[in-house]
C-alpha cells in the first residue's frame, strides 16, 4: 500500500465489520512477500471465519516530517522498509512539498529549506528523485527516478514547513466575492480570521491570490455574521509580495483570544469574471477570465476534470463532462492569465485554486483550455 511498516495487526473487526466474501484465512506470511495474496493460506474464498473476525492493520506511513516540533514541519524522511531515512535537497521541488503537506493533512507547503546538516556523516540518504507534479494524492504515487550511480547530488537534508491552511475566501452576503470577511479553510473547515494585526500588506496578498486586483481597504468587522465557529486567531506578517497568504510568516502560538466581531475584512479593487467562449452554449467553450479589464485565457498545463468541475460549478452549469486541451474551441487572444491549475474540484471559483497566476507563464494560445459542462444540454434547450 506504500504505507511504510506495520505498527499493529488488529483483530476482531476493530475497524468495523466488512461485507461480501471473506477471501483469505490462515495467512502465513514471512513478511517479505510483495503482495498479501502471495502468502500461504487456505486459498481464495476458503475460510472458517465470519466478519466479526475481520483483520485490520495500522501502518507507519511512507513519509513524515521529523524534528520540527510537530507533524507539519521538519526534515523530510521516507520509510525504506528498514527504517526512516532522510531525503536529500538535491533536485527537491516545491510540488513534492505540496504533495507531502496534503498527504499529512497539513494544508499547503509554505517553505522548503535545504542544505540542512544530516544527523551523522555516514547517514543513509534516499537515492531516488521524486518527480511530483503537485496533484498526486500521496508521495508514494509520484514518479521516481534513481540518481545516477545511486548517489544523489546532495548538499544536505531538506526540510518542509506546511501551513495548515488549504484555501482562503472573502465572504459577503453568503457568497464568495472580491470583497468581504476573510475566511481560512483548514482540516477543520472554514473559519473567520481575527482582525488583530491584519493590515494592507496581508490584504494585498489575499486580493492578488484571488485574482481580485489590489486591496483598497481593510474595514474591521464590516461583514461580520453572527454564529459559526470560533474566530481563527493566527496572525500573518506578509510583506505584500507573496503569491499566497500561507507563504507569509505566521504567529500561531501564544496569541490572545479575539474580541467578539473583530473579524478581518478586505475590499479589493476589482472582481474577475468567467465565461466560456465559442462552444455554442454558455456551458461549453474556451475558458476565459476578465482580469485587469482584459479578457484572457487559461493554459492547459495540468488541466483536468477537477479544474473543469470548478468552472462548471462557478458558471452554474452542473458538472464537467470533459476537460479539453489544445484550443479545441479555437485559440483565444489577449493575456494567458492562469496556468498549471491544481484545483481539488471543491473550490468556489477558479482563481481560488493553486496555480501559476496572472500572466506568469510561458504558454501559447495553442494550449488554451476548454470545458464541456453537463448544463450544456439545458442551455441548448432554451436557445
Amino acid at each position: 500500500m506504500g504505507c511504510g511498516e506495520a505498527l499493529n495487526a488488529v483483530h476482531e473487526a476493530l475497524f468495523g465489520e466488512g461485507s461480501g466474501p471473506i477471501w483469505l484465512d490462515d495467512l502465513k506470511c514471512t513478511g517479505k512477500e510483495s503482495h498479501v495474496w502471495k502468502c500461504p493460506s487456505l486459498g481464495w474464498g476458503q475460510h472458517h471465519c465470519t466478519h466479526k473476525l475481520d483483520a485490520g492493520v495500522i501502518c507507519s506511513g511512507f513519509v513524515r516530517l521529523d524534528g520540527g516540533g510537530g507533524p507539519c514541519s521538519g526534515r523530510v524522511e521516507v520509510n525504506s522498509g528498514g527504517g526512516w531515512i532522510p531525503v536529500s535537497d538535491g533536485n527537491f521541488t516545491f510540488p513534492v512539498a505540496q504533495v507531502i503537506c496534503a498527504e499529512l493533512g497539513c494544508g499547503k507547503a509554505a517553505r522548503v529549506l535545504g542544505n540542512l546538516p544530516f544527523r551523522e556523516d555516514s547517514e543513509q540518504v534516499w537515492v531516488e528523485e521524486f518527480q511530483c507534479k503537485g496533484q498526486e494524492p500521496e508521495l508514494w504515487f509520484c514518479p521516481r527516478v534513481p540518481y545516477p550511480g545511486g548517489r544523489c547530488p546532495q548538499r544536505g537534508a531538506v526540510q518542509v514547513v506546511c501551513s495548515g491552511y488549504t484555501d482562503v475566501r472573502l465572504m459577503k452576503n453568503g457568497s464568495s466575492q472580491c470583497e468581504g470577511q476573510v475566511e481560512m479553510k483548514t482540516s477543520g473547515g472554514w473559519r473567520t480570521l481575527c482582525a488583530s494585526h491584519w493590515n494592507m500588506a496581508n490584504a494585498n496578498v489575499v486580493c492578488r491570490q484571488l485574482g481580485c486586483g489590489v486591496a483598497i481597504s481593510t474595514p474591521k468587522g464590516a461583514y461580520f455574521v453572527e454564529g459559526g465557529d470560533e474566530i481563527w486567531r493566527d496572525r500573518f506578517h506578509c510583506s505584500g509580495s507573496e503569491s499566497f497568504l500561507w507563504n507569509c510568516p505566521v504567529t500561531a502560538l501564544g496569541v490572545p483570544a479575539c474580541a467578539h466581531g473583530n473579524t478581518a475584512s478586505v475590499v479589493c479593487s476589482e472582481t474577475p469574471q468567467l465565461r466560456l467562449v465559442d462552444g455554442g452554449s454558455r456551458c461549453a467553450g474556451r475558458v476565459e477570465i476578465l482580469h485587469q479589464h482584459s479578457w484572457g485565457t487559461v493554459c492547459h498545463n495540468s488541466w483536468d476534470l477537477n479544474d473543469a468541475n470548478v468552472v462548471c460549478r462557478q458558471m452554474n452549469c452542473g458538472v464537467a463532462f470533459n476537460a479539453l486541451l489544445y484550443a479545441q474551441f479555437g485559440e483565444g487572444s489577449g493575456p494567458i492569465w492562469l496556468t498549471d491549475m491544481a484545483c481539488t474540484g471543491e473550490e468556489d471559483s477558479l482563481w481560488n485554486c493553486p496555480a501559476l497566476v496572472w500572466e506568469k507563464n510561458n504558454c501559447g494560445h495553442s494550449k488554451d483550455a476548454g470545458v464541456i459542462c453537463s448544463g450544456m444540454v439545458s442551455a441548448f434547450s432554451t436557445t
